[in-house]
């Protein structure tokens, strides 16, 4: 699988350009989601309202599905729950438009729904109210579950490498969460459970392809002592980028796949797992090596001043 050959690109020459490129990603997504009132998160993480049902026969959830969106219940969650030979599904289902929007309503609507379906019959229900406080706390949870991760990813990094690859890698993460945020903002996807679920992923994925340039840029300091840090950094991202294209390309063919004929509960998962395998391949090479680059530049610069003040004072 030699098909990329020997690279000589200069990376980190248009390290300027990535950066610019990213800036305006991240502002175009934060201008939308600003203009929308926020983000769009789902059920989880709002008001709504979880409407258990139990039909004498195997219900369809994709007819159930239909009938709800006909009815005028938008972005409702469906799920089997139970055994199969329960015949029980939950839904889940956000304050709608239209009413006043009030959560009973949208139950009472559900269920009257439920009633017509054609050749089945409702034998049981029950409903929950999901209040705001309960979507505080979940997306309380969810942003701390995210820090963690980062933290704990540059407290590993410093120990196992430097302090300096943490931050880099940590920078580049951070990257990844923001630019797809903008994303997902900008084709107006839900924040769910599962779209948190892939963001944890990505975090860990993203960490995986920074680490092995990081870890090829240690070997080569030792190996080419007299090459200057960006030569270093260069020749590493080369030297792995065969490894990176195939393992990243492998990985997208898998998560398109699952976007493709997933469905549509998992097309928001799927989606943030496509975009984040793009976009962490391409901050691990565009984002996370400029910043060592600056890091240690920014580090070197007092050391500097102060070897040319004490040369200063020995020759006074």
């Amino acid at each position: 699988m030699d098909f990329i050959g020997d690279t000589k690109i200069d990376w980190l020459k248009y390290r300027w350009y990535f950066i610019g490129f990213s800036l305006i990603v991240t502002i175009v997504g934060a201008l939308d989601a600003a203009r929308k009132g926020g983000l769009r998160y789902g059920i989880d993480f709002s008001e709504g309202t979880i409407v258990y049902v139990k039909f004498e026969n195997r219900p369809e959830v994709d007819v159930i599905r239909r009938e709800l969106r006909d009815a005028g219940i938008e972005g409702s969650v469906i799920q089997r729950y139970g055994s199969e030979e329960l015949n029980t599904v939950m839904i889940r289902a956000g304050r709608q438009a239209g009413d006043g929007g009030e959560l009973d309503e949208a139950a009472n609507t559900i269920l009257k729904t439920l009633e017509n379906i054609p050749n089945n019959k409702l034998a049981d229900a029950s409903t929950e109210i999901v209040g705001a406080v309960v979507g505080e706390e979940l997306r309380k949870k969810a942003r701390n579950a995210t820090l963690f991760a980062l933290v704990a990813m540059l407290l590993y990094i410093a120990f196992r490498f430097e302090f300096v690859y943490g931050v880099g890698a940590t920078v580049a993460v951070i990257h990844d969460v923001v630019l797809t945020l903008a994303l997902v903002s900008i084709f107006n996807l839900e924040i769910t459970l599962y779209v948190i679920a892939a963001f944890l992923t990505l975090v860990g994925y993203s960490v995986n392809d920074t680490i092995v340039i990081f870890d090829r840029v240690r070997e080569n300091r030792k190996l080419v002592r007299r090459s200057s840090l960006e030569e270093i950094i260069n020749l590493s991202i080369n030297q792995t980028l065969r490894r990176t294209v195939l393992t990243s390309g492998l990985t997208l063919f898998v998560v398109i796949a699952l976007y493709v004929m997933g469905g549509a509960v998992l097309r928001p998962f799927s989606f943030v797992l496509v975009v984040g395998v793009i976009i962490g391949t391409y901050s691990s090479i565009a984002i996370a090596s400029p910043i060592v680059l600056w890091w240690r530049g920014l580090r070197k610069g007092p050391r500097r001043s102060r070897a040319k003040a004490k040369s200063t004072e020995a020759r006074v």
